[in-house]
């Protein structure tokens, strides 16, 4: 067994993995409990559905996902607090101009931390397994239907049901296999908490 070639495999831990690690590790310790509550404490998120439209120059993605409730919750004594839930999703991929094939259908299950500094504000990030209807895609070559699915954003409350995102969305096989071109969107999402 070639030493050196393994110690390379186990540094070159793609970033996708790392973040599902922590976010397991933030899950299963006893640590990070939810705190007591503070003098205010805003309502604990609830589920919600969303519809997402995301933007690329050569394609263009329309999404809805359900929410669940908060999984884990921090508060902070400022009053901010942090939430994990998952984003379950599935999404109509369609291609600009003559780029074949021209469409394609994902499925994707993402863990998603918001970071709330008051009860109208959010910055959040995700990364989650998804799974495409094909490897190729807008004269791209995906090489797997199997893709990790990374989301960094923000967004605005309005009222206790309304949710308004902007969000960068990465869609890639994290150098399982090559070419590993990845799809790159700006999506924009309203979502409807209950």
């Amino acid at each position: 067994m070639n030493t050196y070639a393994s110690m390379r495999t186990a540094r070159a831990a793609p970033p996708a993995m790392l973040a599902a690690a922590l976010a397991m590790a933030l899950l299963a310790s006893p640590v990070h409990a939810q705190t007591a509550a503070p003098r205010h404490q805003a309502a604990a998120p609830g589920q919600g559905f969303s519809l997402q439209y995301g933007y690329h120059s050569k394609y263009q993605r329309l999404g809805l996902a359900y929410e669940t409730p908060s999984l884990w919750r921090y508060d902070f004594s400022n009053n901010g607090r942090i939430d994990l839930n998952v984003e379950l999703g599935a999404s109509y991929w369609k291609a600009s101009g003559n780029r074949e094939p021209d469409s394609l259908w994902q499925v994707s299950v993402v863990p998603m931390l918001r970071w709330w500094p008051s009860d109208t504000y959010y910055l959040e990030a995700g990364v989650g397994p998804s799974l495409l209807s094909r490897a190729h895609f807008a004269g791209k070559q995906l090489s797997t239907r199997f893709q990790f699915t990374s989301h960094i954003g923000g967004g605005i409350l309005v009222g206790d049901a309304h949710r308004f995102g902007l969000r960068y969305t990465h869609v890639s096989n994290a150098s399982i296999k090559t070419p590993n071109p990845g799809l790159d969107l700006i999506e924009v999402s309203y979502t409807y908490q209950f």
